[in-house]
C-alpha cells in the first residue's frame, strides 16, 4: 500500500524505493546535523567577536578551500569515494564531540571560534558533496532526474528539523547539548553507506562498472585545468561561484541585522535555528509539489533561472524597504530555492560531464569554488566595511550588480549544457572522421598539378567543387591528353568540350587512332562532331564504317545522341539505316566482344529516340546479362517513352540496377512526379519499388516535387513516409529553409509517433511466447508457412516498421532543430550501452518542446530503457482487433503479412474486409484475401 502511494505520487518505479529511501535518509542526517551546528556556531562567533570579523572568517575558508582541494585530488585518485564519505564523517564526529566538551568546559577562545567555523564550513560543503558524487554512482541519468526531487526532499526536511531541534535544545539545555545530538546523529551515516553499497554499487553491469568505477586508473590531472578546457564546467563554475558570492552577502546582512536584535548568543541561535527550518519549510513545500513539474515541464535551465530572478526582486524591494523582514524574506528566498529547484537543476546540469571528469571537478566546484566565492565575498565585505565605511543598506547594489552577471552565465549555460550532452553521447557511440576540406587558390597551383599531379591528384582538382575552367588553362589540358592515365583523358576532354581549337582537334583525331578505352574514344569522337570542320566531313562516314568496333560504335552513338533534337544530321548519315544494320549483325553474336557491340548499341537506340526500336530495349530488360540489362535500363532513359515505366520498377529490387533505374525514371522529367505519386496512392505499385518514389522525385529538386514529397508524408506505407523526410531534411540542410509549416510538422510528428505507438501495441498483441516459431517449423508439410512462422515473420515486419517510424520521428525533429544534434540522439539511443542511450534521451528531453516531449518521451523510454515514464504502458488489443486495424491502416506488405497469419486464427470479423480486398491494386493482396475466403467457406 506505501510502495503504491510513492510509486503513483513520487514516479518511484518497482525496486528502486528501498534505495531511495535509503538515499533520502543519508542526506536528511548530513543537512539535520548542518542544521544543529551552522546556527549555534554562527550565534557563538557573533556574540564573541561580532560581524565585522565574519570577512576574516570568509577568507580563511576560501584559504583552508584551496589546500583542501588539492589534498581532495589526490584522495580522489587513491582511495574510493565511499573510503573518503566514511572517513570525513568519522572526523567531523570527533571533532564535533570536542567542540561539545570546550563549551561545557567554558574554554572558548577566539582560535577555536576561528577553527570551528572554517571547520563548519567545510564540512557543509564536503559532505554534500560527497553524497551528490555517491547519488551519481548509484543512479542513471534518467534515474537522477526522477529520484533527485524526491531524495533533495529529505535534505529539505533535515534542514526543518534540524533548525526546529536547534531552537528546542537551546532553550531548555544550551549549545553545548546541541553539538552533542549531531555528533551523534552524524554517525548514523556509517551503516546506511555500507548498505547503499551492497545493495546497488556492488551490483552495477560490467559496462557501468568500467565508466564509473571510482577506482578506474587515470594519470592525474588538475581539477582547475579540467574545468579550464571544459566550457560547460566553466560556466558551472562561475554560476556556482556568483551565486555564493551573493549567498553571502546577503548572509552578511542577514546576521548583522539579527545580531543588532538579539545579542545573547543563546537567543541568537534559537532566532537562526526558528528561521533556517521555516526557510527550509517552504523549501521542502516547493520540493515535492513544484520541483518536478518544473523541471519536467521546462527543464533544467529554466529551472535555474528561478533563483536569481526571486533574488533581484527581493533585493529591489529591499531598496525601498531597508529593514529587517526584508532580509528575512531576502534570505528565505536564497535558502527556499537554493535547496529545491535550484539543487536539483544544478545536479542534473553536471549529470551529461563523464563521470572520470565529474569525479575530479564536482568536489572542486562544490567546495573549492564555494569556499573561494566565499573568501571573495569577504574581501568585498572588508573593503566596504574597513575602508569605506558603507552602510550595509547600499549592499543591495552590489548584489544586484552580481545577480546580473549571473543571468548572463546563465544564458552560455544552455547553450555549454547541450554541448556537454553532444560530447558525451558521441564519446559513447562511434563517430566517422570528417574530411578536411581542400582548396585550389591560385593559378599555379592548379598548373602544379596539371604538370606534375598524378592521376589521383589531376582527378580529384577537375572534379573540385572550387575549380573552374580558364582560358589559361588550355595548353595544360590539351597536354593532359598525352597523360597515361585513361581516366584523365576522358576527364580532361570533358573539360575542353565546348572550345573550339585546331590544336585540341589534332590531337582528338590521333586520340581516336590510338587509344583503344571506350570512354576515352567517345568523348574524343563526341569533340569531334561537335568540332570539325567542312573540309572533315568524308572522316566522320570513315569512323561510322572503321573497320575497328570500337571507333564506329562510338561514332554511331555520338551520332545518335547528337542527331536526337537534330533530324537533318541524323538523316544526313542515315542513322536510322546504320542502326537497323548493327541490330542484324550483332544480334546472334554471343561472344564477349558480341555483348559489348549489343551494349552500345543499346544506348544509340536510345539516343535515336525511334520507337520503332523499342522491341530491342525491351528484349535486353529481361536479358540475365548484367551489362546488357544494365545498358538497356540506360536506354529507357535516353528514349523517355512511357512504355518501360512499368517494366523497369522491378528492378529497383536488385540492388546491382537500383542507381540506374532511378536515374532511368529521373530522366524522364518533371511529369513522371505526378504518375509515380497516383500510384504510390492506389497501393500499385510494390513496396520495395515504391520506397524509392522520394529518391526519383527529389532529384527533379523542384518546387513543384516538394510539394510532391509532402504529400508523400502521409502515404500509409513507413517506408515511403521515411524516405520523403530524408529528402526533405536533404532539402532543408542544402537550402537553410524548412519547407513545412510549423503547424503542419507537428501533426505530422504527432501521427508518427501514433503510428510508432500502434505498431509497438500490435507487436504485443500478436506476440505469444507459447507460439513462438522455432527454426524446425517454419513451413508446413505442403511447403507454405507454419502459423509460427507467419506470427513471428509479421512481428519481425513490425519491429522493421517501428524502426522506421523512428527515423522518420527524428527526421521531422531534424527540421525543426539542429540536424546534427538529432543525428547524434538517434545514434545514441539505438547504440548498444545503456548509458549512451540515456544520455541521448535526456538531452532530447531538454530540447524539446512541452507538446513534443510529452508525446514522444514515454515511448522512448518504454522502448529502450525498458520501463515507462510517469506511468505509461504499452496495453495489448484483442488479436482480432490488432490484425483487422493493421488490414485498415497499412501498406500492402503489412496485409500480406497479416493475411498469412489470418489463415491460421479464422474469425467471422475478418469476412468484411477481406471481400473489400478482392478489389485491391496489389495482386498478391487479393490472392491472399480470396485464399482467406475460401478458407471459411470450406
Amino acid at each position: 500500500m506505501i510502495g503504491r502511494f510513492y510509486k503513483r505520487v513520487f514516479n518511484i518505479r518497482e525496486g528502486e524505493l528501498r534505495i531511495a529511501l535509503l538515499m533520502q535518509f543519508y542526506i536528511f542526517i548530513i543537512i539535520a546535523v548542518l542544521l544543529l551546528v551552522k546556527p549555534t556556531i554562527t550565534a557563538l562567533f557573533l556574540s564573541n567577536l561580532g560581524a565585522d570579523n565574519l570577512p576574516y572568517a570568509y577568507l580563511l575558508v576560501a584559504i583552508v578551500a584551496v589546500i583542501y582541494s588539492i589534498f581532495n585530488n589526490w584522495l580522489i585518485l587513491k582511495f574510493s569515494i565511499r573510503s573518503i564519505a566514511v572517513v570525513t564523517i568519522v572526523l567531523f564526529s570527533i571533532c564535533f564531540f570536542a567542540l561539545y566538551y570546550i563549551i561545557e568546559q567554558n574554554i572558548l577562545s577566539e582560535w577555536s571560534l576561528y577553527f570551528y567555523y572554517l571547520a563548519f564550513s567545510l564540512f557543509g560543503v564536503m559532505a554534500a558533496s560527497q553524497f551528490w558524487i555517491i547519488a551519481n554512482i548509484v543512479f542513471d541519468l534518467r534515474e537522477a532526474k526522477r529520484l533527485f526531487g524526491f531524495i533533495g526532499a529529505g535534505a529539505i526536511a533535515g534542514g526543518v528539523v534540524g533548525g526546529y531541534i536547534t531552537t528546542l535544545i537551546t532553550a531548555y539545555f544550551g549549545n553545548g547539548m546541541v553539538i552533542m545530538v549531531a555528533a551523534f546523529l552524524l554517525l548514523i551515516c556509517l551503516p546506511l553507506i555500507f548498505i547503499i553499497w551492497k545493495i546497488r554499487v556492488k551490483k552495477l553491469n560490467r559496462f557501468i562498472k568500467e565508466n564509473r568505477s571510482e577506482k578506474k586508473k587515470t594519470k592525474y590531472s588538475s581539477a582547475l585545468k579540467l574545468v579550464i578546457n571544459s566550457k560547460h564546467l566553466t560556466n558551472l563554475a562561475l554560476i556556482v561561484g556568483i551565486s555564493v558570492v551573493v549567498a553571502k552577502l546577503i548572509d552578511f546582512q542577514f546576521n548583522d541585522y539579527a545580531h543588532r536584535v538579539y545579542t545573547n548568543p543563546d537567543e541568537l541561535a534559537s532566532f537562526f535555528g526558528f528561521w533556517f527550518s521555516s526557510f527550509n519549510i517552504v523549501a521542502l513545500l516547493i520540493q515535492l509539489f513544484l520541483t518536478n513539474r518544473l523541471l519536467a515541464g521546462f527543464g533544467v535551465n529554466f529551472n535555474m533561472l528561478l533563483l536569481p530572478l526571486g533574488l533581484i526582486m527581493g533585493s529591489l524591494l529591499f531598496i525601498f524597504f531597508p529593514e529587517l523582514w526584508v532580509v528575512i524574506l531576502l534570505k528565505g528566498t536564497d535558502i527556499s530555492f537554493k535547496q529545491s529547484v535550484n539543487k536539483a537543476a544544478y545536479e542534473l546540469s553536471i549529470l551529461p560531464v563523464p563521470y572520470e571528469t565529474k569525479q575530479l571537478t564536482k568536489p572542486f566546484i562544490d567546495v573549492v569554488v564555494d569556499s573561494l566565492a566565499t573568501g571573495m565575498a569577504g574581501f568585498l565585505l572588508l573593503f566596504i566595511i574597513k575602508r569605506f565605511n558603507i552602510d550595509l543598506s547600499y549592499f543591495t547594489i552590489i548584489i544586484l550588480f552580481f545577480l546580473f552577471i549571473w543571468l548572463y552565465l546563465l544564458h552560455r549555460l544552455k547553450a555549454s549544457y547541450f554541448d556537454a550532452f553532444r560530447k558525451n553521447i558521441k564519446s559513447l557511440i562511434k563517430g566517422e572522421p570528417q574530411e578536411g576540406k581542400t582548396g585550389y587558390k591560385s593559378n599555379a597551383s592548379v598548373m602544379a598539378v596539371f604538370k606534375s599531379g598524378n592521376e589521383a591528384a589531376v582527378l580529384k582538382l577537375l572534379q573540385h567543387p572550387s575549380y573552374q575552367f580558364k582560358d589559361v588553362y588550355m595548353p595544360y589540358l590539351l597536354d593532359l591528353l598525352n597523360h597515361p592515365s585513361d581516366r584523365v583523358k576522358v576527364q580532361a576532354l570533358r573539360e575542353i568540350h565546348s572550345v573550339k581549337s585546331k590544336a585540341a582537334l589534332e590531337k582528338v583525331r590521333n586520340l581516336i587512332a590510338t587509344n583503344k578505352d571506350d570512354a576515352v574514344i567517345y568523348e574524343a569522337m563526341e569533340y569531334f562532331l561537335l568540332h570539325f570542320s567542312e573540309k572533315d566531313k568524308s572522316a566522320y562516314y570513315k569512323y561510322l564504317d572503321h573497320e575497328k568496333d570500337y571507333i564506329s560504335n562510338a561514332a554511331l552513338l555520338c551520332l545518335a545522341n547528337a542527331s536526337r533534337y537534330n533530324k537533318v544530321l541524323g538523316d544526313k548519315y542515315d542513322l536510322d539505316r546504320r542502326i537497323e544494320s548493327k541490330m542484324k549483325v550483332v544480334e546472334d553474336d554471343k561472344s564477349k566482344m558480341g555483348i559489348i557491340r549489343i551494349a552500345g548499341l543499346l544506348l544509340a537506340i536510345g539516343y535515336s529516340g525511334n520507337r520503332a526500336f523499342d522491341f530491342f530495349i525491351e528484349k535486353y530488360l529481361k536479358s540475365d546479362d548484367e551489362l546488357l540489362k544494365t545498358n538497356a535500363i540506360r536506354a529507357v532513359g535516353l528514349s523517355k517513352h512511357e512504355i518501360f515505366i512499368v517494366q523497369i520498377g522491378p528492378l529497383v529490387r536488385e540492388e546491382k540496377y537500383r542507381n540506374e533505374v532511378i536515374k532511368a525514371v529521373h530522366a524522364f522529367g518533371e511529369p513522371i512526379v505526378k504518375l509515380l505519386f497516383k500510384k504510390d496512392e492506389e497501393e500499385d505499385l510494390a513496396d520495395d519499388i515504391r520506397a524509392h518514389i522520394p529518391s526519383v522525385i527529389e532529384s527533379f529538386k523542384t518546387r513543384k516535387s516538394v510539394v510532391v514529397l509532402k504529400h508523400l508524408l502521409s502515404s500509409k506505407d513507413v517506408v515511403v513516409r521515411l524516405n520523403a523526410s530524408r529528402v526533405l531534411d536533404k532539402i532543408v540542410a542544402e537550402n537553410h529553409q524548412n519547407t513545412i509549416p510549423e503547424k503542419k510538422l507537428i501533426i505530422l510528428f504527432n501521427k508518427e509517433c501514433d503510428y510508432f505507438r500502434n505498431t509497438l501495441i500490435s507487436i504485443n498483441s500478436i506476440y505469444s511466447p507459447e507460439k513462438e516459431s522455432s527454426s524446425d517449423f517454419t513451413v508446413d508439410g505442403n511447403g507454405g508457412l507454419t502459423e509460427q512462422a507467419a506470427r513471428v515473420q509479421l512481428i519481425k515486419h513490425l519491429s522493421i516498421q517501428s524502426d522506421y517510424s523512428l527515423e522518420t520521428i527524428f527526421n521531422y525533429l531534424s527540421l525543426r532543430y539542429k540536424d546534427s544534434d538529432m543525428k547524434v540522439v538517434l545514434q545514441g539511443i539505438k547504440n548498444d550501452t545503456k548509458e549512451s542511450k540515456i544520455n541521448a534521451i535526456e538531452f532530447l528531453e531538454n530540447l524539446l518542446t512541452i507538446n513534443l516531449r510529452n508525446k514522444l518521451m514515454p515511448l522512448l523510454e518504454y522502448s529502450f530503457l525498458g520501463n515507462s515514464e510517469d506511468g505509461f504502458i504499452i496495453n495489448t488489443i484483442p488479436e482480432g482487433t490488432c490484425l483487422l486495424n493493421l488490414l485498415d491502416e497499412r501498406g500492402a506488405k503489412t496485409k500480406i503479412n497479416v493475411l498469412n497469419l489470418m489463415l491460421f486464427v479464422p474469425n467471422k470479423d475478418f469476412i468484411k474486409p477481406l471481400n473489400k480486398l478482392l478489389k485491391h491494386k496489389n495482386e498478391k493482396v487479393r490472392k491472399l484475401a480470396k485464399k482467406n475466403l475460401k478458407l471459411y467457406k470450406s
